[in-house]
């Protein structure tokens, strides 16, 4: 059956899971779901969203692995502080690699 969360591929179980952008740049640990309850994941510095970390023996009947896809969400709200920052970024023009238009 459809989760709210989880998805199923074979013995694999795939889970998005949104991370701040603090989170992001410092690396962090944080709390991530998984079929038989929560576990600490160490989220490295600089991870970006897609970056895929993976719970060996975390998936069905605890013979796949979990995976879990990093999702970078900014805040809601606006934050004038934050596009203050972004405006004197050493590295503001930094252009990731993009498919050809």
């Amino acid at each position: 059956r459809p989760h709210a969360f989880f998805r199923r591929e074979g013995l694999d179980i795939h889970l998005d899971l949104n991370i701040s952008l603090t989170e992001a740049v410092e690396g962090a640990r944080v709390q991530a779901p998984t079929p038989t309850g929560p576990v600490a994941l160490t989220i490295p510095p600089g991870a970006n969203t897609g970056k895929t970390l993976r719970l060996k023996g975390k998936g069905v009947a605890g013979q796949g692995d979990q995976l879990v896809r990093l999702q970078v969400m900014l805040p809601e709200t606006s934050d004038e502080e934050l596009r203050k920052f972004v405006r004197k970024w050493g590295k503001r023009d930094y252009s990731p690699s993009r498919p050809p238009a």
